[in-house]
């Protein structure tokens, strides 16, 4: 019986437990990107940086300075890029954890209960809101109360 009880949860936590490794994936893929591109971008600084004490022509200094920014730009263009397209395909793995578990959720006991709860509530809210004026016109003052 204690089995059965732990293998029901693990079952139920099952898809808790796919958006964590999905987001653990993407958190290492991330890390491991931007690893690469700060360790490219501090060698590329050092060698632009050589490139310029070895020039004494400002005309060279100033295109050296250009080729080192359109390098730079399209280096994080290029690591943007593979961002966005890791985030997305992550992003696509975790909804389709939640589309396939959240049919799944009905069946979960007490679920139906919740949902007609829920709606009452907000039937409630909505009479409530239709039964009182907004802006009836008047301002009641209600005295404040007299400290002891």
């Amino acid at each position: 019986m204690r089995q059965d009880i732990i293998k029901d949860i693990q079952e139920k936590l099952m898809p808790v437990t796919m958006i964590s490794d999905i987001n653990k994936s993407a958190a290492e893929k991330l890390i491991t990107l931007q690893t690469e591109y700060m360790t490219d971008l501090f060698n590329t600084g050092l060698a632009q940086m050589k490139a310029l004490s070895e020039v004494h022509e400002p005309k060279e200094a100033f295109e050296l300075q250009i080729k080192y920014f359109k390098e730079l730009d399209a280096k994080l263009a290029n690591i943007t890029e593979k961002e966005v397209a890791m985030l997305s395909a992550t992003k696509e793995q975790l909804m389709d954890v939640i589309e396939k578990n959240i049919s799944e959720m009905s069946d979960i006991y007490g679920m139906a209960d919740i949902s007609k709860f829920m709606q009452d509530a907000q039937d409630k809210i909505q009479e409530t809101i239709k039964v009182t004026p907004l802006n009836s016109g008047s301002i009641k003052h209600v005295p404040a109360r007299k400290k002891a």
